[in-house]
């Protein structure tokens, strides 16, 4: 299991030999990505710290980054049993940030529960929000905004929240509201930071909103934060620190967590 939740990223020969013209794609797209500026900062940034796949180990995670808001995307636990769910929630819900979100991955089978015993184990922690499949609206220094989150992946063994390939409409990408700013899902997008498991579903969902940040964890090995070009620049990102303008993103700083399957 340990060689499962800290596997390596792919060394850049490796991705070399394994795919040449793949590998030589990659670096001419993100050769021009690396060159976007980031926007003016203001004085009232709203500041989000981001983590993922901590799964069981928070008591030796360093203590976390100031911010106005904490995002988990998901594998708070590492066998999914209540009581590992409890000891990871109760140390979110230490964290000092106003507000703290987050979501199940695949491996929070606690929270796949009835929903008799899910409802009173959220009702336990309420100073944190749970998204499964839904929105919240924050109102922060004068400035809204609306957060979307998603435990689903695409099937790989016999773990909860998880969608068929080749069903993607079970994955219900096209209800992500179109007015969303920070998208948090456990799994990547297709292509981003994916390790080759990432949902063509959740790509396409993407250019369609195009939220400012989209959040999410899964794929171990491959961690990383992308500025990404479009209609309002967005990033992609894992385990980092983040403050937020209303043109983008005012400054990005690695903090590192953990991103993975």
């Amino acid at each position: 299991m340990d060689a499962l939740l800290n596997r390596r990223p792919p060394t850049s020969f490796e991705q070399l030999r394994d795919n040449p013209l793949l590998f030589l794609a990659r670096k001419a797209y993100y050769l021009g990505i690396n060159r976007l500026s980031l926007p003016v900062p203001s004085s009232s940034p709203v500041r989000i710290v981001c983590i993922s796949d901590t799964h069981s180990s928070h008591a030796e995670i360093p203590s976390l980054p100031e911010g106005d808001i904490l995002i988990h995307a998901g594998d708070l636990t590492h066998s999914g049993t209540p009581k590992e769910l409890q000891s990871a929630l109760q140390w979110l819900a230490d964290q000092p940030h106003p507000y703290k979100i987050y979501i199940a991955g695949n491996h929070d089978q606690a929270l796949d529960g009835p929903s008799a015993d899910l409802a009173s184990l959220l009702d336990a922690f309420p100073s944190l929000t749970y998204l499964h499949e839904s929105s919240i609206t924050l109102t922060i220094r004068g400035r809204s905004l609306h957060i979307y989150g998603s435990p689903l992946t695409p099937k790989h063994g016999s773990w909860p929240f998880q969608y068929p390939r080749n069903a993607l409409e079970r994955a219900h990408w096209s209800e992500i509201p179109p007015h969303t700013d920070v998208l948090v899902t456990h799994g990547p997008p297709a292509y981003h930071a994916d390790g080759g498991s990432g949902c063509a579903g959740l790509l396409a969902a993407l250019w369609n909103v195009r939220p400012r940040l989209h959040v999410f964890g899964h794929i171990h090995a491959a961690r990383v934060l992308r500025m990404l070009p479009g209609r309002r620049r967005r990033p992609h990102m894992s385990g980092s620190v983040l403050e937020l303008e209303d043109g983008g993103i005012l400054s990005l700083s690695y903090w590192e967590s953990g991103d993975e399957v």
